[in-house]
């Protein structure tokens, strides 16, 4: 900052930044990780307008003379640059806030790497291009002078502001993210695991990154600092490419979710390099001697404080073990309905369909709450317990009881913190004797990988019980159902829960589709096939049950074309299908194209 201000004191414009950058990563990791973002961008339009300003100026035949007489002094600059590659390991230290971590971390280190490596390798060419005699600090400015004229100082200086600040906020929310997951597994004292309960971010954490950054400001000059930094990354991955080969052939069959090909050459490689940067960095013994102690100090004081410290930690507790918060009615029977909820403004109609499902078999429901955490973090409820998003969770499943109290069903209501959806709710189903799961759904995936997405092809794939997958749309009014059948258990299934949630209330219309050539007496047997069909769903006279012949070339353009005339259409799996199809080929494609709701059925096996 002494480039555009000259504050009395030299330190205190970066002092300033880093007060500012530490209260805005208390304040979100949304606020912090949108400020890096915007940062970064900014960074890398200076550079490329530095590149593009550069690139008419290349001579190649200049630039291989250059790296055939300067490749040495080119080489020694890469030790001093290093730490721009630290912003891969802080994406690595920010797993607890990313989505599937398992396949978001490898794949944002690599593109970035991809895009970092081939930008700077243009920005080197440019450097090279200005004939310079020497590759340092300046080196960079004097380019773009020469480039881009008066302005392209300006460009360099506002791309080394960038540069600092996305460092130090990269640094930041990195560090603060290494002592929280260290203090949640008990190798640092657990008051840096506080989350706060208003921004949901750990701010003693981020208080003590931000403090040991104030102390190096304070105490060493910028080249020093990049020195020491730089030296304390290279110890690192020195030390991490290590632990890696070790690690591998102590735990040769473990399963890792990104396995580092070609070791242990790959990384002995990684080990080599490091030393070769490590060499240059030598050049500067004071930072590099600091850094040393530092990671010296560090290390001795850790393995004191574990000698001497009594750590409680919890017994582990399974990703997906049930807590039960709340129960109305004490259970009467043995039929339960497990009624898993994720969308509120879904609650009330998922509920009253289970109600009406369990009243008829005199059965009760359970309402589940999976509440997921990142994998980083501990499963147990009691460490949530009091945090903002489990007390929305009980709002949820508050809810869900006034629906189940006003339809007189007992209820049992439920929330799981863990880190698999998928298996909370089969380990509940199994705990909780389940008969029936009933699962909102969206009606479609997009994920090429899955077919109804991750949570419910797992569930369906692996339950023991029947299954119910309901994709809502419109008003609840669901009075009027159309219901294919060829008289497979799917079906049966199907037609039995379709009597319970009518009984009485509206109607269903039995129906199967025939090709509009067939013969005759094809179509006598369908009739009488729907005939019994009627006969199983009327249990009573009360209920409004009728069938149907559906004329049309196709099954399921037959279905479509009818079931606009009735609130919804509910499906049983099929009996065969492929074997990547969860119920059937016909019933997913109906479910993901009508505009109606669908429910599809799918029998339990056992």
């Amino acid at each position: 900052f002494e480039f555009i201000w000259h504050a009395p004191v030299e330190s205190l414009s970066g002092i300033i930044a880093l007060i500012l950058l530490t209260l805005l990563n208390i304040k979100g990791t949304k606020e912090s990780g949108s400020f890096q973002i915007v940062v970064t961008i900014a960074k890398v339009v200076l550079l490329c307008w530095f590149v593009v300003g550069g690139l008419s100026f290349i001579d190649f035949d200049e630039l291989k003379a250059k790296f055939s007489t300067d490749i040495l002094k080119i080489g020694s600059t890469a030790a001093l640059v290093f730490i721009t590659f630290f912003g891969f390991s802080a994406i690595a230290a920010s797993a607890g806030e990313v989505i599937n971590p398992k396949k978001t971390i490898p794949r944002a280190i690599f593109i970035a790497m991809g895009v970092v490596t081939v930008l700077y390798t243009f920005v080197v060419l440019v450097i090279i291009a200005a004939n310079l005699t020497e590759y340092t600090e300046a080196a960079m400015g004097e380019a773009a002078t020469l480039f881009l004229g008066g302005v392209g100082g300006m460009v360099i200086v506002a791309g080394g502001l960038f540069s600092m600040i996305s460092a130090t906020n990269a640094s930041i929310m990195a560090g603060s993210r290494v002592a929280l997951s260290m203090s949640q597994l008990g190798h640092f004292p657990k008051v840096f695991s506080v989350i706060s309960m208003k921004t949901k971010t750990p701010f003693v954490a981020i208080t003590l990154v931000g403090a040991v950054i104030l102390v190096f400001i304070l105490f060493l000059g910028l080249e020093d600092l990049a020195h020491f930094a730089d030296t304390v990354l290279l110890l690192a991955l020195i030390m991490v490419n290590a632990a890696l080969i070790v690690h591998r052939r102590k735990y040769p069959n473990i399963e890792r979710p990104f396995r580092v090909p070609f070791v242990p050459i790959l990384p002995a490689l990684g080990i080599l390099a490091n030393l070769y940067l490590l060499s240059q960095a030598l050049r500067h013994p004071f930072p590099v001697t600091l850094a040393v102690v530092v990671l010296g100090l560090g290390l001795g004081g850790f393995v004191l404080w574990r000698k001497y410290q009594i750590i409680d930690i919890p017994e582990p507790v399974d990703s997906f073990e049930p807590t039960e918060i709340h129960s109305s009615i004490m259970p009467t029977s043995r039929f339960r309905v497990l009624v898993t909820l994720h969308n509120p403004a879904n609650v009330k109609t998922l509920i009253n369909l289970a109600s009406k499902i369990a009243k008829d078999r005199n059965g009760e429901i359970v309402a589940l709450r999976v509440a997921l955490v990142p994998e980083q973090l501990s499963p147990n409820l009691r460490d949530y317990e009091d945090q903002f998003y489990v007390q929305k969770e009980r709002e949820l499943l508050e809810l869900a009881d006034k629906y189940a109290r006003e339809n007189n069903v007992p209820i049992t209501s439920q929330i799981d913190v863990g880190h698999d959806a998928g298996r909370a709710i089969l380990v509940t189903a199994r705990e909780t004797e389940a008969d029936l799961i009933l699962m909102g759904w969206k009606g479609y995936t997009t994920t090429k990988e899955k077919i109804l997405g991750e949570v419910a092809d797992f569930v369906v794939s692996n339950a023991e019980t029947d299954i119910m997958l309901i994709k809502l749309v419109g008003e609840d009014k669901l009075g009027n159902w159309l219901l294919p059948t060829a008289g497979g258990k799917h079906a049966r299934a199907a037609e039995d829960y379709a009597s319970s949630i009518i009984n009485g209330s509206g109607s269903i219309t039995l129906a199967s589709v025939v090709s509009p050539s067939a013969a005759k007496t094809m179509v006598e047997e369908i009739e009488a096939m729907l005939g019994k069909a009627v006969a199983r769903v009327k249990k009573s006279e009360d209920l409004d049950v009728k069938s149907k012949v559906i004329r049309n070339t196709s099954i399921s353009s037959g279905l479509l074309e009818e079931s606009e005339n009735y609130d919804g259409i509910m499906l049983g799996a099929t009996e065969q299908g492929f074997s990547k199809i969860l119920f059937g080929s016909i019933p997913e494609t109906i479910a993901k194209e009508s505009p109606k709701t669908v429910v599809l059925v799918k029998k339990s096996e056992k």
